[in-house]
This record gives structure tokens, sequence and C-alpha cells, in this order.
């Protein structure tokens, strides 16, 4: 192998041994939240990223998140969802779904857009 061959392929083969060690479970998968709210068996479980408004209710204190068609889905804690109430936000976090109870995210991470 050239010198010049050497120096182009011992950072690409530096980059495959680093991504080799990543763990792509832990990467969220986009789902916006119409999908959520039409496939939410789909999702079940799943670590999710979506966005929306953060909205809320005093009398339970819960918040959810919802789009411009008003689909939502609630987030907990309520402890990270109480500072950005009519925030839109991102949020990344796992998805859970039961019949009865409805959808909600247990979030991992939330941030203004």
């Amino acid at each position: 192998m050239s010198g010049n061959a050497r120096r182009i392929a011992a950072p690409a083969l530096a980059a495959m041994l680093l991504l080799a060690g990543c763990d792509y479970r832990d990467a969220p998968q986009g789902a916006p939240l119409r999908a959520l709210a039409a496939e939410p068996e789909s999702y079940q479980g799943s670590l999710v990223a979506t966005s929306g408004v953060v909205r809320g209710f005093d009398d339970p204190e819960h918040y959810w998140i919802e789009d411009d068609d008003l689909n939502r889905v609630e987030l907990t804690p309520l402890e990270e969802a109480r500072g950005h109430l009519d925030q839109r936000v991102q949020v990344v976090g796992t998805f859970h779904y039961e019949a009865g109870r409805g959808r909600w995210l247990e979030i991992r991470s939330l941030g203004p857009l």
C-alpha cells in the first residue's frame, strides 16, 4: 500500500472502529405526533423524537404536547414539562400506550425549538 493510500485508509479505519462501538438502539426514531396518535402500538416502548407545543391543565396538574391538528401525547414527569408551557419544543423520550389510559412520553430530553 502506498503512503497516500495509508493516509486515506487510516482515518477511514479509525472512523469505522468508533462507529462499531456506538449503540444505535439509543438513537431516537423520528415520530410526528400524528403518527404516534394514529399508530400507537407501532411505537410502544420505543425511544422517539417528536415536536409540538406544550399545553397543560391545573386540576389535576398534567401536561401534553400537541400539534396544529390537536394530536396529543401526555408528558411525564411533570417537573420536566412544567417550565415549557405554551412553548414549541422537541421531546425525546420513551413512548407508551395503554388502551384506557392513552399515550404518554417518558421524557429523556425536552428543549425549545
